[in-house]
């Protein structure tokens, strides 16, 4: 079966915002989703972690509370206990696609990091493809944890880019996107009639030409993570250290190469 034309999905998209009365914040972090999506570009967003929940940065609500029961919910639960018992890490969980509600593969990839006060937080980039995987259901069920490093980072990219055949897109310029989704949330807001604002999107390339997933009210983890504002950019510049590896002192932080230590020491990466 067909996936549903992009147009039709955000003509949709756009009259559930209306009626939900969709926040002016959350709208513009919709759209940038949106842009994403259809684009097919890298989705950077990230969660924070508060009492052992990981919390939606947007509603500052506790991220299960948006996901449906099911294997999904589970890895979700499977993640934030990881997160809790973790000070660092990789994880990552492939979703495959699902007729009528999943038009292509995705790659969801964690890391465990901490904000500039110290606080626990979950990096996350969402990454769709097309293939054709061996035991997709298997994988669904499966969230995969390894060493959190550049390695494995370029291992998952290669992995995905050999599978789909096709190279991963770079990220658009984050502060322009998130220009137009902004004026485009105020044109929905002043209620221009959805027709015009996605033919405007579809000229200026806003909107891509990829099938983008089913929303729901109450959502399946992969759909979630996919209506996420870009905050972070996912990156392996740094890593999280308790002590200093000369002379022990307490560092307790993200620090990157370079990084130098009261003793003299100096971090050279890993």
């Amino acid at each position: 079966m067909s996936a549903e034309s992009v147009s039709l999905t955000t003509l949709r998209f756009i009259d559930s915002w209306k009626t939900q009365n969709t926040h002016p914040q959350r709208l513009v972090a919709e759209l940038v989703s949106l842009q994403k999506e259809t684009n097919r570009e890298p989705d950077n967003y990230y969660f924070e972690f508060n009492n052992n929940l990981l919390i939606d940065s947007e509603t500052g609500k506790p991220v299960l509370s948006f996901i449906a029961p099911g294997v999904e919910r589970d890895i979700a639960e499977r993640l934030q206990t990881w997160t809790a018992e973790n000070e660092e890490g990789l994880a990552y969980w492939v979703s495959p696609r699902l007729e009528n509600v999943y038009p292509c593969e995705k790659i969801l990839i964690h890391r465990i990091a901490y904000n500039l006060t110290g606080n626990k937080i979950l990096l996350n980039c969402a990454i769709l493809f097309d293939a054709l995987l061996e035991n997709p259901e298997k994988l669904r069920q499966n969230l995969f944890i390894t060493k959190d490093s550049e390695e494995t980072l370029i291992k998952l990219i290669n992995w995905v880019e050999t599978v789909s055949n096709q190279k991963i897109k770079s990220s658009s310029d984050q502060t322009f996107i998130k220009q137009n989704a902004g004026y485009y949330a105020q044109q929905i807001k002043e209620g221009r009639p959805a027709n015009e604002l996605i033919k405007e999107m579809q000229n200026t390339g806003f909107l891509g030409k990829s099938s983008i997933s089913c929303p729901f009210v109450l959502q399946s983890f992969s759909n979630y993570t996919t209506s996420r504002a870009s905050i972070f950019t996912f990156t392996t510049e740094g890593k999280y250290v308790k002590n200093c590896g000369k002379c022990g002192k307490k560092i307790e932080t993200v620090i990157r190469e370079g990084y130098k230590c009261d003793c003299g020491g100096v971090y050279e990466g890993c």
